[in-house]
This record gives structure tokens, C-alpha cells and sequence, in this order.
């Protein structure tokens, strides 16, 4: 019990302390969705990333050891299969073409992944700093979650957002508890390379460890690990609505067509939370 009510403080003073503006309202701190079980029971190894794919109808989870993996929302094994020796962190999908989009952390880079073969198809390499600052810290926490914000006006169908985690909300270089929007040369060129960050914010708060991008609401939900929080982040950086998230180890965030969320644990598992109201917008 004390626990529970010294994160809930934590929750209510976030947005005064780490952004400056009105504290949240002690009625919307409640975690605005219902628990629905674990879909998931915990053979997939370390789940760390997750996404739901709409023109498939699945989930697709990555783990720590290089495991990528297809679900049905009731949890049913479609396929599995290790990629390699990779740490694999997040994942996300460009609904227009239906490819898979996988962050290696420590090696700070993105997978072109085929969802069918699982092959992967092309690789870009992320840059560590945006004008001279050093954003991702080579031998730091790492990127740990991945979402594309589709928009068809944009030359390349869309941009990414990324999180590195980091525990240090006073540093201002090196290794940043940040959100990068990210522009991959999705349809501009055929081969991979060295891609920068075109922009990024802070949320204010430490061990990012999951992104999922709503088109309904056009917002960023961003989960921390550690802290367990949700937030409701608009794409300039501004912290809509902070929650007590419940459970613990959580990594990866998806939501599927009907609006369903569902969350990987790092110890295990996948579980699903149906919505108890509107969308925050």
C-alpha cells in the first residue's frame, strides 16, 4: 500500500516538476483501461517490444535475445524465430506497406523486416548526435522503443519516434531520456545507411521503455518501465496526461484496431487492457 500511494504522488507532482505547467487532476491519474488478462503466458523470451499489425491482424513482439515473434490477439503462436545475437528493443510497422521496423539496442540501429519471411530487407544506423550534442551515448542505456506516425503528404510516408533510455533528468548531453523523431529514407532510396535525428524532446521522466503513435488522437503513448507511467505526449513534446500504470517490467505498447491495448513484460507475458472510456485527445 505504500508503495501505491508514493507512486501515485510521484504521478500527480510529474507534470509540475518536469514541465512546468498545471498539475494533473487527481481524478485522471486512474489508469483509464481495464485489465483483461495475459494473453501471453511467458514462452516467448523476454518480450520487449510490441506492435499491432493492421493489415495482418496480429501482434508482433521482439525480445532481448533476438527473438521476433507473430500473435493472434488471443495470444496463439503464428510464428516464431531468432534473428541473431541482437538485443532486440521495440517494433513498429508503416501500415501502407505493411513492413516491420526493429531497433537493436547498443547498436543503435533500425531493421527493415519482411512479415511474412522475417527476412530482413534493410538496415539504417542512427546517429548519436543532433547538432553537436550527444543525444545516445555509445556504451549508454540505449533505444528502447520504436513507433511510426504514418502521414501520406510526407515524401517518405512518415516519420519515426524513438526513445533512449537514460536515469538522468539533470543531464543535458551524453545520454538523454529522450523521444527522437527520426526520418528513415523509406521511399527515397533502396539500400540502408546512416540516418539522423531530425528533432527531440523531453517528457521528463526516466526509463522510457516503450511508444506506440495513436492516428485517431495524433498522440505519442509512452510507457516507463521503472517509474510505471503512461503518458499522452502530442509529437512537439507537450505531456497531455500523465497515469499510474499497473502491473510492473513493462516494455512494449500496441493497440489494435478496436482500441484495445496490450503490453509486454520484460519477466513475461503479454496483457491486454480494454479502454473504460474516450481517448484522450
Amino acid at each position: 500500500m505504500k508503495k501505491t500511494v508514493v507512486l501515485l504522488v510521484i504521478v500527480i507532482l510529474l507534470p509540475m516538476a518536469a514541465w512546468g505547467g498545471n498539475p494533473t487532476d487527481p481524478l485522471a491519474i486512474v489508469f483509464p483501461y481495464q485489465w483483461g488478462g495475459s494473453i501471453e503466458k511467458g514462452e516467448f523470451n523476454e518480450p520487449s517490444g510490441l506492435v499491432f499489425h493492421p493489415g495482418r491482424g496480429t501482434l508482433f513482439a521482439v525480445g532481448d535475445n533476438g527473438d521476433l515473434g507473430e500473435f493472434g490477439l488471443d495470444g496463439k503462436v503464428v510464428k516464431t524465430q531468432h534473428l541473431g545475437d541482437l538485443d532486440l528493443e521495440g517494433v513498429t510497422c508503416d501500415p501502407a506497406t505493411g513492413l516491420l521496423y526493429l531497433i537493436v539496442e547498443g547498436e543503435e540501429k533500425v531493421l527493415e523486416v519482411e512479415p511474412e519471411s522475417f527476412a530482413v530487407k534493410r538496415e539504417f544506423v542512427l546517429e548519436r548526435e543532433f547538432e553537436g550534442k550527444e543525444i545516445m551515448k555509445e556504451g549508454g542505456q540505449g533505444i528502447e522503443g520504436i513507433t511510426f506516425a504514418p502521414d501520406a503528404r510526407h515524401p517518405e510516408g512518415g516519420v519515426f519516434y524513438i526513445a533512449n533510455q537514460a536515469f538522468d533528468l539533470d543531464a543535458v548531453e551524453g545520454d538523454l531520456s529522450a523521444i527522437c523523431e527520426v526520418v528513415l529514407p523509406l521511399r527515397s532510396r533502396k539500400d540502408g545507411g546512416t540516418v539522423g535525428i531530425s528533432r527531440y524532446f523531453i517528457p521528463g521522466v526516466i526509463d522510457l521503455s516503450g511508444l506506440h503513435y495513436d492516428a485517431e488522437t495524433v498522440l505519442i503513448y509512452a510507457i516507463s518501465d521503472s517509474r510505471n507511467v503512461f503518458l499522452l505526449v502530442r509529437p512537439g513534446g507537450e505531456v497531455v496526461r500523465s497515469y499510474a500504470l499497473p502491473e510492473r517490467d513493462q516494455e512494449g505498447i500496441a493497440v489494435d484496431a478496436d482500441g484495445v491495448l496490450y503490453i509486454t513484460r520484460d519477466s513475461g507475458g503479454i496483457v491486454k487492457y480494454q479502454n473504460k472510456g474516450r481517448r484522450e485527445r
